[in-house]
């Protein structure tokens, strides 16, 4: 089944275990899932909008066919 994943941070989760910090991905970008591996360094300059990724880290924005009241 096909579907669509909404990942709306830019940066990742940071849990404390123990006395150590793992990052955990919060951009769904990482090819080292569920770890962060700094993809989403891609992602802070969208700004406003809805924006795909390609396997090759190309980024293209999604616009809606109707108009925003």
């Amino acid at each position: 089944m096909s579907r669509i994943v909404l990942h709306e941070r830019n940066r990742p989760y940071v849990v404390k275990v123990g006395d150590k910090e793992v990052h955990i991905c919060g951009c769904g970008l990482s090819d080292n899932k569920p770890y962060c591996d700094g993809h989403h360094m891609k992602t802070v300059d969208e700004g406003q909008g809805i924006f795909l990724y390609d396997k090759n880290g190309n980024r293209v924005e999604v616009n809606s066919f109707y108009d925003n009241p």
